[in-house]
């Protein structure tokens, strides 16, 4: 981008004595060459107006002659004798008239005034009309302005007419409005490009802490704007953003500089910096940035990124790496040549190489050498105390090249990047005449005295070959040859601009073909805090996204690349630990057939299941015996089934849980072990109903003494809480993740209310029964089901107020062990109260498992406990063995008793 004032090449110098003042017209005029068609030129050759009068409009008087401008408008004159000496207008000879707007707006206004006077008019004609469809001008298109603020005016001047302007470096964004420029094109990308290159740039390296420096004026503060807003969709952080005067003699330069650097200084971290700023302000910046001994990474705009002058500075090495996008770069034919052999046109003129040759000698061949003064008035041509060649840019090896010219070559001053736009822009005006004019093979229309409107549309729509692409103008006028990255690689004895790669506007992308380039980008650390590596998350401290602390992510997330802001939640079947870079598969684990443990309580389960068998074959065998009668005859073999199911349900909550395995277990283990305790109260209230000594409670209780209906009736109160929980919200099989690195398959109890009210009602029940069984605990001791009954029921309830606490705080997979060891010791417990005493008693007691022994013993417990009132006959061998026994054969066996005196 080339703004006011910008000087784009080294070389360029301030004039011993002003530029003559013109009087007439057509001293406007530079340079001049008679043609069938004419093409205008502007370009800031001059970079300065001295006599600025703002009281009277007096003649403009310039100075400041610069040579890299002078190059620009040779290579239009070049283009142009180019197109005449070929075969492309057939023919149609092209002139020129190229003005120099002095770097200033009101200078290049009058000379946009010259371009559109009338043609075939006596004098320089501008006419003021409502319509200027048939408005004929002499000059057809031009050629120019380099910087943007020029080109607004004088753009919103020639769209009155729809004159073709064609610029070669004006990238400001807003003359791509063609709402309001629109016969404006350019040869060179628009800023937004440029801005957005630039940030790309940084976020390739991964900086994310820079600095800003800008020049105050239009084309800083718009490139500010821009590069911020497209930093900040790349998370680049901005430490510092500082304007400095766009003049090098504003009376404030030197102090802003001086307060600039020191900020420089006190923010070491921004070790990036970007530059937007011409030649001279750079030369005055880096001076300073040498004498104290700084050393930063510079990334340069298109308006010093190939500066020679910059780069002859002494010590610039010390500065550190500077890069950065300059225009597409091309090959001019045969432009070196007619730079070694300048001339003015034989039917023309050309003040500027007078002015050049005139320089030249005056300097003593030093064009090349540059120290800029504040005094434009003071006859001088500054040397510096060295000189430094600078290694110039090959053009085309095949034909000419850089690498053998003198070191007071005026092609050292080259600057291919905007010299190859001058280049394109002309021969873009070529190509719009041959659409224009319909040139074919044979020749080309004759009219020549068109209007510049027709001409404007024939460039929208040409297109030619350059190089290895196609040129053409997009939509908004703007070129799309994109930008090349240069890297400056400096040396004690030159410095050479090398390019590292491109920005392509096609893909909006950077291309970076230069590995060593890519590892000294890598090397620069630019950051406001460190880079946060996988298993860490940035958290931020300051306003700035870009400060932050790195703290390890929480057990169970991870974050996988750098400079997370959060860390990503692993999977519901993975887990990490705290600062993890990835998630680990969880293992499934439950409780295992193979577990110790299990193996334990299958063994104890096989064990149950086996003493159960045996004691049922043991019953079975000895059915008719007072010691089976008394365990209640045949329902003892229901109690004994209920009991072999108790153990095993216990297998349902072992090894992997399925559906089944869920919705089974524990309605069989509940409504099993009712059946158990539903028939231990009916004995608790058969002994209570045996010994109760009151005549009408004796009565009232034998009358409700009915064992099957109470066991049923509790049995089927306890199948109706399973069934209601089987249908509204019955246990289902659920994978709990909530473990850390475990899965565990488990039974959801679907409703814990249920699940409670099912072992709530079984504890009721034993209550009821340790109740019973406490209030007949006197008896005598042949009858002492009433002890073991007592001690099964507070093993029961015992074990379970136990499980309560350890079921709800056990989340492994041995919760199903829990309840396996309550429902074995429950079950146990029946069976070494209940059957394993009748057991010894029917295998080791033979001789007492019969009436006449259980009469006899009897009789002499009662002499010994000298009873006052004992039962009634019928009922005491009714309670022992629960068998309908003749009440007179007892009643006569059990009245020789001897009663209590």
């Amino acid at each position: 981008m080339y703004t006011a004032k910008t000087a784009c090449a080294w070389g360029w110098f301030f004039l011993c004595c002003s530029v003559r003042a013109c009087t007439v017209a057509d001293d406007l005029v530079g340079a001049k060459c008679p043609g069938d068609i004419i093409l205008g030129g502007l370009f800031p050759v001059h970079q300065q107006v001295t006599n600025l009068n703002y009281l009277k409009p007096d003649p403009l008087e310039c100075t400041g002659f610069d040579v890299q401008s002078f190059i620009w408008v040779q290579a239009m004159i070049h283009t142009i004798e180019m197109i005449n000496n070929s075969s492309l207008l057939n023919g149609i000879k092209l002139g020129y008239e190229i003005y120099d707007s002095c770097s200033d707006a009101s200078k290049a206004i009058i000379a946009t005034m010259k371009l559109l006077s009338k043609s075939n008019s006596m004098g320089n004609l501008l006419e003021v009309r409502c319509n200027y469809t048939d408005y004929k001008t002499t000059v057809k298109a031009v050629v120019g302005e380099a910087y943007s603020e020029l080109s607004i005016p004088i753009a919103r001047i020639f769209n009155v007419m729809l004159m073709p302007q064609i610029s070669f470096a004006s990238s400001a964004s807003i003359l791509s409005n063609k709402g309001r420029f629109a016969s404006f094109l350019r040869t060179v990308p628009s800023d937004i490009h440029q801005t957005k290159a630039l940030a790309k740039l940084i976020s390739y390296f991964k900086w994310n802490w820079i600095g800003i420096i800008a020049t105050d004026d239009e084309y800083g503060k718009s490139a500010v704007t821009d590069f911020v807003s497209h930093a900040q969709k790349h998370n680049v952080c901005i430490g510092f953003k500082e304007l400095i005067p766009t003049y090098v003699c504003d009376i404030r330069s030197h102090e802003r500089i001086e307060n600039l650097i020191s900020k420089i200084e006190k923010t070491p971290i921004a070790s990036v910096i970007v530059l937007f700023a011409k030649q001279s302000i750079v030369v005055k910046l880096f001076t300073e940035i040498i004498r104290r001994g700084i050393n930063r990474t510079w990334i340069a705009s298109d308006a010093w990124s190939m500066s020679r002058g910059v780069a002859k500075m002494k010590n610039i090495k010390t500065v550190g790496n500077i890069m950065g996008f300059s225009f597409k770069t091309g090959c001019i034919p045969g432009f070196l040549t007619h730079l070694r052999n300048l001339r003015t046109p034989p039917l023309g003129f050309n003040k500027f190489i007078e002015k050049y040759k005139q320089l030249h000698s005056i300097c003593s061949n030093q064009l090349n050498n540059y120290t800029e003064t504040c005094n434009a008035y003071t006859p001088q041509c500054p040397f510096p105390e060295s000189k430094k060649l600078i290694q110039p840019l090959d053009c085309d090896k095949t034909n000419e090249g850089l690498s053998d010219i003198d070191e007071d070559d005026i092609s050292h001053n080259i600057e291919l990047g905007v010299t190859y736009a001058v280049y394109l822009a002309t021969k873009s005006i070529a190509y719009g005449l041959r659409n224009l004019l319909k040139c074919k093979e044979g020749a080309c229309e004759k009219n020549l005295d068109f209007q510049p409107w027709k001409l404007l549309e024939a460039l929208k729509t040409m297109h030619f070959t350059e190089g290895s692409g196609e040129f053409y103008f997009d939509k908004f006028g703007d070129s799309i040859t994109g930008y090349d990255l240069i890297q400056w690689v400096m040396h004690d004895e030159f410095t050479k601009f090398k390019t590292v790669g491109e920005y392509r506007l096609q893909d909006n992308n950077i291309h970076i073909h230069n590995d060593a380039f890519k590892s000294i980008g890598k090397a620069v650390i630019s950051n406001c805090s460190r880079s946060c590596k996988p298993g860490e998350r940035k958290k931020a401290y300051s306003l700035h996204t870009c400060c932050y602390d790195c703290v390890p992510c929480a057990e169970g997330y991870h974050s996988v690349g750098w400079d997370m802001n959060d860390c990503l939640k692993c999977f519901d079947d993975q887990w990490s630990d705290a600062g993890s870079s990835a998630c680990n598969n969880k293992t499934i684990e439950y409780f295992n057939w193979n577990d110790g443990f299990a193996i334990v309580l299958v063994v104890f389960a096989s064990l149950g299941i086996l003493l159960v068998i045996v004691i049922f074959i043991i019953f079975l065998l000895n059915l008719k015996t007072p010691a089976v009668k008394s365990s209640g005859g045949y329902f003892c073999f229901v109690i004994l089934c209920s009991l072999l199911l108790c153990f095993i349900s216990t297998g349902f909550f072992i090894g992997k849980p399925t559906g089944f395995h869920c919705k089974i277990r524990q309605p069989l283990y509940g409504i099993s072990f009712t059946i158990c305790v539903s028939w231990i109260l009916v004995k608790s209230f058969r002994i209570i109903l045996a010994f109760n000594f009151d005549p009408l409670v004796h009565h009232q209780m034998k009358k409700m003494y009915k064992p099957i209906v109470i066991l049923v009736i509790c049995t089927l109160v306890q199948v109706i809480i399973c069934t209601f929980w089987l249908l509204f919200n019955a246990p289902n099989y659920v994978l709990n993740n909530t473990i850390p690195k475990v899965l565990l398959p488990k039974c959801d109890e679907g409703s814990n209310v249920a699940f409670g009210i099912m072992l709530g009602y079984i504890a009721l029940l034993a209550f009821f029964c340790f109740l019973a069984a406490f209030m007949g605990r006197k008896i005598p001791d042949i009858y002492n089901e009433a002890r073991f009954i007592t001690f099964s029921m507070l093993i029961y309830l015992i074990v379970w107020i136990s499980f309560v606490p350890v079921h709800v705080n056990t989340e492994d997979k041995y919760l199903p062990a829990v309840e396996v060891v309550a429902i074995l010791a429950s079950n146990y417990g029946i069976l070494c109260c209940h059957f394993f005493p009748k057991c010894y008693f029917i295998c080791f007691k033979k001789n007492q498992n019969t009436p006449e022994s259980i009469r006899k013993y009897l009789r002499e417990h009662n002499a010994q406990k000298d009873q006052v009132n004992f039962p009634q006959p019928s009922e005491v061998a009714e309670c022992f063995w629960s068998a309908p026994v003749s009440p007179t054969t007892v009643n006569s066996q059990v009245s020789q008793i001897p009663m209590s005196k």
